[in-house]
């Protein structure tokens, strides 16, 4: 596993599929060390650690509750965590956050924010200096057995939170390359949105995320 720089003071841990552990993003602030979630592989407690020379606080954003996320919160030692109510409930620990939610750490301008997902219920994202945007897993389909599915009105009010969200690089955890274009994750939201059915309230036959 390797940390790769998006640019200064702004990094992230490369994501595995066996165990599967989803990318881990580090923002170096002047007082804090930023973690946009955590992992679930063993060695990234490790590399948080080394990472860490400054020996700084540090504080966990959680986009959502499923393991590959959030399984190595128990071997970080954390300041603070800020998350949904519903992996609050997988936690028991740190702030629940359900409205936006601002910061300044240094060169650091750090906007949270909770984003309609149809994969997990209460996921956040993370804007930073309003170049990037972390979305975690947050526009991805929900899976259903052995279908992915959209909930077509989460669909809709995720789409326009996204158009007013000013960065330009999405970032969407397990997807190689990591750094998507907003123009492009939008163009997929809204194709997937045009095959809603009317009178269905999910939308189905999703061959691409």
């Amino acid at each position: 596993m390797a940390v790769i720089e998006l640019e200064k003071n702004i990094s992230y841990i490369e994501p595995t599929q066996n165990p599967l552990s989803a990318n881990v993003v580090l923002i170096e602030g002047e007082n804090n060390l930023w973690l946009y979630d955590v992992g679930n592989n063993p060695c990234v407690p490790q590399i948080i650690s080394a990472f860490n020379t400054s020996n700084k606080k540090i504080n966990v954003i959680l986009s959502h509750f499923h393991a590959d996320h959030i399984g190595n919160l128990d071997k970080i030692n954390y300041s603070n965590v800020y998350q949904g109510r519903l992996t609050y409930k997988y936690t028991k620990t740190g702030e629940i956050l359900e409205n936006d939610l601002y910061f300044r750490d240094g060169n650091m301008n750090l906007h949270i924010f909770p984003l309609p997902s149809s994969h997990a219920k209460g996921s956040l994202a993370l804007e930073i200096n309003e170049k990037y945007c972390f979305l975690g897993d947050g526009v991805y389909a929900m899976q259903k057995g052995e279908k992915r599915l959209y909930n077509a009105g989460i669909l809709k009010e995720e789409i326009e939170i996204l158009k007013n969200i000013k960065a330009q690089h999405f970032m969407l955890s397990h997807r190689n390359p990591f750094d998507n274009s907003k123009d492009s994750v939008i163009r997929l939201l809204d194709g997937i949105y045009a095959k809603r059915k009317s009178g269905e309230p999910y939308i189905s036959g999703i061959d691409g995320e």
